[in-house]
């Protein structure tokens, strides 16, 4: 297992135990066609890793640790959003620090689609988790 899927379960497992998150059903971060009676949904993506080399064999990485809600819009989905966002930081960043890992906010996206019938609201909460490994694979 690579340690992207560590990270990804990791972040799964501690939103599983989380009061107001636990209660979101989890879903690959890839599926489509996501009906608007299954809402709210979840899931967790490693989006992205930067790779900075420390020596010829060495290297510091930098990943992109996401977080994606999709809630039906209710009579506030902004003050929803809100939760949702202080919720998954809360739960996140000291399940990590818990592991010896070090998870830090880094950015919130809130959108809102009301083109349809129903109104979806939307978080992505981004995390950068900084590592390091060997060229061979090996965690330093």
């Amino acid at each position: 297992m690579s340690r992207r899927s560590d990270f990804r379960a990791l972040a799964r497992q501690a939103l599983a135990a989380d009061p107001r998150m636990g209660d979101v059903t989890q879903i690959s971060a890839w599926a489509g066609n996501i009906s608007a009676d299954v809402l709210p949904v979840l899931g967790v993506v490693t989006a992205q890793e930067n790779v900075q080399p420390e020596s010829l064999s060495h290297f510091s990485r930098s990943t992109l640790l996401q977080v994606v809600v999709k809630r039906l819009g209710g009579a506030d989905p902004e003050a929803d959003l809100d939760d949702d966002a202080d919720a998954i930081e809360a739960c996140l960043c000291p399940f990590f620090a818990a592991q010896g890992i070090m998870l830090l906010p880094e950015k919130v996206t809130f959108t809102l689609n009301g083109e349809g019938e129903q109104k979806i609201a939307t978080i992505t909460a981004d995390f950068r988790v900084t590592w390091q490994r060997t060229l061979a694979g090996q965690l330093l």
